[in-house]
Order: structure tokens, then sequence, then C-alpha cells
């Protein structure tokens, strides 16, 4: 009876059950983005407080397995995501382009710029960026597509600004289609400092334009 009773308070480790979760999801996501990385983080943060909960309440909780394997898991992730994710940075731009970024092409907060002065510098250059795809109404097959630098802003409705967007043209036989990884464009970037219209309903005017001719 004293044996039952005590099985029946036992509760499964919360933080047991969030390690485990975020370890599934660093195995399948933490290789598509350099933000996924956070997932093992967690998984490791979970793991750890779960196992020192379960070596504090050992007859109060349960767990220990899934926290163990979470744990080491989440931790192999880590150190294989961060070491992928130096590699690829290292080797990822193409002979001959240079690497922007979205924080490159933000304006001053006190300039007299409406647009970021690294617009004027790579002007007509080859440049290679790396971003989402904001999607719109078609999702594949995409030869014109608007790129963004934030997550949030791809792919959970967020309203960018003017200066957080390129609209991308493909030039190469090749299109891609809308997804959640992180795309890597290269081409001859176009500044237009009074603006362009496009044929995007949310967005219908730009400051910078690839004409692409890589797509990754």
């Amino acid at each position: 009876m004293d044996n039952q009773s005590q099985f029946q308070y036992r509760s499964v480790s919360k933080a047991a059950i969030c390690c485990v979760v975020f370890t599934i999801l660093s195995v399948l996501m933490c290789w598509l983005s350099p933000i996924f990385v956070m997932l093992p983080i967690l998984g490791v943060g979970f793991g750890w407080i779960a196992l020192a909960n379960l070596k504090r309440f050992p007859d109060e909780l349960v767990g220990k397995l899934g926290a163990r394997i979470g744990f080491g898991i989440s931790l192999l992730c880590l150190i294989a995501s961060v070491g992928t994710h130096m590699y690829v940075y290292a080797t990822e731009v193409p002979e001959g382009y240079q690497r922007i970024s979205f924080t490159d092409l933000k304006p001053k907060k006190r300039g007299s710029l409406p647009y970021g002065e690294k617009a004027e510098q790579v002007d007509g250059e080859k440049v290679f960026l790396k971003g989402y795809v904001r999607p719109s109404t078609k999702k594949k097959g995409l030869k014109k597509f608007i790129m963004v630098g934030d997550f949030g802003d791809c792919c959970f409705g967020g309203s960018p600004k003017i200066t957080e967007i390129v609209a991308v043209d493909i030039q190469i036989p090749k299109t891609i289609d809308y997804g959640w990884g992180l795309r890597k464009i290269g081409g001859t970037f176009r500044l237009n400092p009074n603006t362009k219209p496009i044929r995007e309903k949310d967005i219908p005017q730009v400051f910078y334009e690839i004409e692409a001719d890589y797509v990754k």
C-alpha cells in the first residue's frame, strides 16, 4: 500500500519533458539556420535543470532517462551545428561576390539618407546575401520574391520596414519554393534612391533589388 501511494504521487519532470521536446526539434531543425541553434541550447538547459531537480527530489519526480538522453543529444547537436554553421560561414561566399547583410542595409538613426550607406557603396556590384523568403500568394516555382532578414517577418506575418527587404529577381534558369530555411542569394545589387514599385500587395515599393545569378 505504501509503495502504491508513493508511486501515485511521483510525477514526470516538466523540465525533462521540455528537454525531450527541444532535443527532437534540434535534431530536425538546428541545421537549417544559425537561428535554430537556440533549440539545442534550450535542450541542454532544460536537461541540466531536469537532472538537478531529479537528483534533489528522487522520490517525487521521474524522467531521468529522458533527461539524460535529451541532454546528451542536445549537447551533441549544439557542438555539431555550431561547428557546421561556422564552417559554412567561412566558405559560403562564391568567388567574385561581396558579403552583405540586412544590418548593412539599415540607415543610420541620425543619418541624412533614408537607406543604408552600404547600399550606395555596393550599387551595381556583385553581392552575397542571406535571408528568408517572405510568403506571398504563390509558394512554388518562384522567380521573383521578397527576401527579409528576420525569421518572424518571413514566417509569422511580420511587417518589415522598407529598408529591411530586398526584391529578388532570379536571372538564371532556376526557381525556388517558399520555406522556413535560410536562403543564399548572389547577384548584382541595385539601389533605387526614390524607391521602385513592385507587384506585391503588402510591399508596394522597394529601395533594394538583387538580380540573382546564384541561388541556394
